[in-house]
Parts: C-alpha cells; sequence; structure tokens
C-alpha cells in the first residue's frame, strides 16, 4: 500500500551526494498532477566576464537537443518549462494531493501503515508526504496536461536547474512516445506493488540519461555545488524525521530504478529499455532484481476468501486490500527489529501476497497472506516476520504451510479467532 501514488514525475534533491559521486543526482518520488500555475521567473547566472546572461529558455532548448540525442527520442510537441519558486511549488502540490487523495483513503493508508507498526498515531501521513515533497522538489513533469516545471530555489539558471530539466525532459520525451498515462500507475489503485515497479522503469529511464548528460556537460566545480544543495541541512532534517516506509518507496523508483534500467541498458541498450515499455515489471522484486524480470517471473497472484469478514467477526468490514510487495515487506522487517542483511535476505524469496485492512467492533485487524519461491524461503520470512510481530502490540499470529505464510495483526481480536483466519490465508 504505497502512499501518495504520483501523477506526475518529479525530480528531488536527495541524497545527492553520494549520487553525484556514482556520476548522477537523485530524484526521488513522483507527486499528484500539479496545476499548471507559473511563478516567479528563473535568471540565469552572469558569466564572470561580465557579459549578459543567456536567455534561460535558449538554455533549455539546448539542453532538450543534447537529451533527445542521448535517449534518441522525439517529442511529440515542444514545450517550453515553465519556471516556478518555492511558494508556488507548495501551493501546487498541497491543492493537487487534496484533489487526488481524499481524506477516507489517506486515513487507510495511515491505518494499514500503524497496524504494521511503520506509521505513529501521533503524525499526519498528509502532512509528512508534504512536508517532503515540499522541501525536495527541484522540477516536474505533468503528462496529464503536457507541462514541464522548473523549481528555481535560488532565482538562477545553475547547475541544479539543469539538470533537473534533463531529467524531465526525459519523461516529456517518454510520454510523447510510449504515453505515461496509459501504463495505468493510476488506474490500479489496489496493486501498489505494480505501480512501484513501473515507476521504477519510468524513473530508472530517467536517471540513466540525466547521469549521461552530467558526465557530458557538468564539471567537477558544477558537481559540487549540486552536491552542496543537496546536502541543505533543512532539507536533511526533513527526511530524516520521514517514516522509512514513505521514504524508502519515495527513493526506489530512483535507485532500485536506475540499476534496473542500467542493467537493461547493459544487456541491449536504449532499445531494450525501449521494449520495457511494452512488457512493463510486474512488482518490485522484479526492479530489485532485473534478472527475475528477464526471466518474466510474475508475482503469484493471491486473493483473500470471499467470505473472509465473516471469519474476522460478525460486523467486521474489509475497508481495503492491496499487494505490499518485497521493498515494502523489505522495510517492515527492517523497522521492526530484524538486521538490515536478514531482512533483505527474508523478503528475497517473495512470490507475492495479499493484503486486508478489515475494520471491527474492537479495532483494525490486519492479515496478510504471502507466497514464497521455496518452503524454505517461507521459512525464512516466518522466522523475521516473527521477530517483527514480537514489536507489535495486542494480538498477533503467524503461520507457515510449505511455501506460504499468513499473519493476523489484530487490536482486540480474540486469539480464539486467528486459527480460522491463518487456515484461509494458507488455503488449508
Amino acid at each position: 500500500m504505497t502512499a501518495g501514488m504520483p501523477r506526475r514525475l518529479a525530480a528531488m534533491f536527495v541524497l545527492g551526494i553520494a549520487l553525484i559521486i556514482g556520476g548522477c543526482v537523485t530524484t526521488t518520488s513522483p507527486l499528484p498532477t500539479a496545476t499548471a500555475t507559473p511563478g516567479a521567473s528563473a535568471s540565469a547566472s552572469a558569466p564572470a566576464s561580465g557579459t549578459p546572461a543567456p536567455d534561460p529558455i535558449e538554455v533549455y532548448r539546448s539542453i532538450a537537443t543534447q537529451v533527445e540525442a542521448i535517449r534518441n527520442l522525439r517529442p511529440a510537441t515542444s514545450i517550453d518549462p515553465k519556471i516556478i519558486d518555492p511558494a508556488t511549488l507548495q501551493a501546487n502540490i498541497t491543492a493537487e494531493f487534496d484533489k487526488s487523495n481524499p481524506a477516507d483513503q489517506i486515513r487507510i493508508t495511515e491505518r494499514v501503515y500503524q497496524a504494521l507498526g511503520l506509521f505513529p498515531a501521533d503524525k499526519s501521513l498528509r502532512d509528512v508526504y508534504l512536508a517532503l515533497q515540499g522541501s525536495q522538489v527541484i522540477g516536474y513533469y505533468d503528462p496529464s496536461v503536457d507541462e514541464l516545471f522548473i523549481v528555481s530555489r535560488s532565482g538562477s539558471l545553475g547547475p541544479t536547474e539543469r539538470v533537473t530539466y534533463a531529467h524531465e525532459f526525459t519523461h516529456q520525451l517518454q510520454d510523447g512516445t510510449f504515453d505515461l498515462e496509459s501504463l495505468g500507475m493510476d488506474t490500479n489503485p489496489d496493486q501498489g506493488d505494480r505501480n512501484l515497479s513501473v515507476l521504477g522503469l519510468v524513473e530508472g529511464d530517467a536517471v540513466s540519461v540525466q547521469a549521461s548528460w552530467m558526465q557530458a556537460n557538468l564539471g567537477p566545480a558544477e558537481l559540487a555545488q549540486i552536491a552542496a544543495e543537496a546536502s541543505d541541512p533543512a532539507m536533511l532534517e526533513i527526511m530524516a524525521n520521514t517514516p522509512a516506509i514513505l521514504l524508502e518507496a519515495a527513493l526506489f523508483p530512483y535507485t532500485a530504478g536506475a540499476t534496473f534500467a542500467s542493467d537493461l541498458l547493459a544487456g541491449g541498450g536504449y532499445a531494450a529499455v525501449d521494449a520495457a515499455y511494452g512488457a512493463l515489471p510486474a512488482s518490485t522484486e522484479q526492479v530489485i532484481h532485473p534478472d527475475k524480470y528477464l526471466a518474466r517471473e510474475a508475482p503469484i497472484k493471491l486473493t483473500l476468501p470471499a467470505n473472509f469478514a465473516a471469519l474476522v467477526g460478525t460486523g467486521a468490514t474489509l475497508d481495503a486490500q492491496d499487494t505490499l510487495g518485497e521493498l515494502q515487506l523489505r522495510v517492515w522487517l527492517k523497522v521492526l527489529g530484524v538486521a538490515g542483511d536478514q531482512a533483505r535476505g527474508a523478503a528475497e524469496g517473495w512470490g507475492g501476497d495479499r493484503v486486508g485492512l478489515l475494520r471491527t467492533s474492537g479495532g483494525d485487524v490486519l492479515v496478510l497472506s504471502t507466497a514464497w519461491d521455496t518452503a524454505a524461503d517461507a521459512t525464512e520470512f516466518k522466522q523475521a516476520a516473527s521477530i517483527a510481530l514480537g514489536r507489535l502490540p495486542g494480538t498477533t499470529s503467524i503461520v507457515g504451510v510449505g511455501s506460504r505464510v499468513a499473519i493476523v495483526i489484530g487490536v482486540g481480536l480474540a486469539v480464539d479467532r486467528t486459527d480460522p483466519i491463518l487456515r484461509a490465508l494458507v488455503g488449508d
């Protein structure tokens, strides 16, 4: 259940120093579609010689030509970027977040994460999400209206603004060729893991182009400036205060996605990346492990039993269901006390899952049905998940049968009700 699954594709300041060393600057999670409101104009920094600064639009058009050559795609239409200031950005993302994310849906995501011990009860997911995005976003492309925005925090046209445009213009090229809205990231609300994997392709592709453009067009001093701006203490503090489940989901398309795109490029250049838009990744597992994507190792489709609410108890209602996937299960294990290497290894044998959130008179009940590649993988996950469950209050139960593992988490749920629930979840 990935919160705030975005409609627009954004670039952000995140882990700038680490990724610059590796040849690119990081971007992170897209946001809901933005209201297209231009803000303050950025001015290009004047050269040291005192000669007039170049026209920013001409600079951006030059970058567009360079990016077209790298990606070997052409835009369907010519779009000049709109330059906005941070205040306009914050107003845009707040208005569109509220429009695109009904309060009841945000509350459901909060309840799921709270049941899993991933999100504190005294925080608002909306506030945390907007704080992260508002402090970090440096540009975005909105495929629903074919508009591209660059955020100028300094009022000048520096290396950060230029590399941001290289990234976002790549999204414009993708949209013109592959129609980003047709990829289904907005039309499958109960397929969060699948949506995040598709985002990994889209953003990983853009990061690869961005890295190539940086290597060809920026010098050491400009890379150092980007790193300094990405290391702003206020921005880093907001990241540090963001719950891991939100931060990891935000970073995933750009970190794991970049590795995924790199693997495709190594095997067949951008023709292989182009082909992936016609055979989309189906899970975060496939993005984390490109060999599983290339082998077309599809997720195991799990469903909750039709009479499931009745098993939980009289008056229980199923409010939501989704797929967590390898990424979010790994984060869950790690946050709840499982050592990093153990958490990673325990999640790696993932085959499929389905999580359900039920409302009962005694409180929320969360159920999780999982399938694993082998019985040994299931046992490894069960051992790690037992550690995590020990950190949660209320009633928690877990059972493993062959390559299946089921979990029940319920505040106030009677222990004697967990057995039939668990048996139903593992198909026993």
